[in-house]
């Protein structure tokens, strides 16, 4: 009983210091803003020397950039600086308590540095104020397997799998406009992604299966079996 009231208790700490957060944002300057998104194009490219040089530079000039923090600790992250991506989220972290992108790779680092119990810590936070986020389960239930709480990883591990309806949505929606364009290669590409995540439980997948039958025919192409 005593544990879950200090839970209760963290957790509305954290969500307080998350609202208090939120009021205290400042606007992006312009300058700041178009030196990030063209480090992101860098960071998309792969080109992660010329994104580090532009996102050091806003750092020094906007340190409170929460966007730019997050996306320096990937570039550190992937450039192999382990120590140097965990204190950008951090920092991130500080600005923001409530940055779930930040959480989500502080819990990813700790799991793969085997700090379990940190990765923990941070990922329950987290879930206090999203607790339908798939990878957040996900990351839980690596952390409940780490732990040898194997009911529990399932659980959590089953939880995610019932929001893959929801993410079959966005291949839906694509499939639909890219039909109206005229773009039927694309709309079947799209639905069969969405077949993917459903599989054969889910109770909207024979009508997507069944929209995607009626797409090859059109074409006149024979459908499968």
């Amino acid at each position: 009983m005593k544990t879950a009231k200090l839970l209760v208790v963290s957790c509305l700490v954290f969500l307080l210091g998350c609202s208090q957060t939120r009021q205290s944002t400042q606007p992006t300057e312009e300058n700041t803003l178009q030196l990030y998104l063209a480090a992101r194009k860098y960071y998309s490219e792969q080109r992660l020397d010329a994104a580090l040089e532009l996102l050091l530079e806003n750092q020094e000039q906007a340190p409170d950039f929460i966007q730019n923090s997050f996306l320096l600790g990937k570039v550190y992250y992937f450039k192999n600086d382990f120590p140097q991506a965990e204190n950008c989220w951090q920092h991130a972290l500080k600005i923001n308590p409530c940055y779930l992108d930040s959480r989500k790779w502080l819990a990813r680092l700790f799991l793969q540095q085997d700090r379990t119990e940190e990765a923990g810590s941070i990922l329950a936070d987290a879930l206090a104020l999203s607790s339908e986020d798939p990878e957040l389960l996900i990351l839980m239930a690596k952390v409940k397997h780490n732990q040898e709480d194997l009911a529990g990883a399932i659980e959590l591990y089953q939880k995610s799998q019932a929001f893959t309806e929801r993410l079959s949505e966005a291949s839906i929606g694509l499939a639909e406009i890219y039909y109206g364009f005229g773009l039927k290669d694309r709309a079947e590409l799209e639905l069969k992604k969405a077949l993917a995540l459903l599989g054969d439980d889910s109770g909207i997948s024979l009508s997507v299966a069944t929209t995607l039958d009626l797409l090859e025919q059109a074409d006149g192409r024979e459908v499968a079996p």
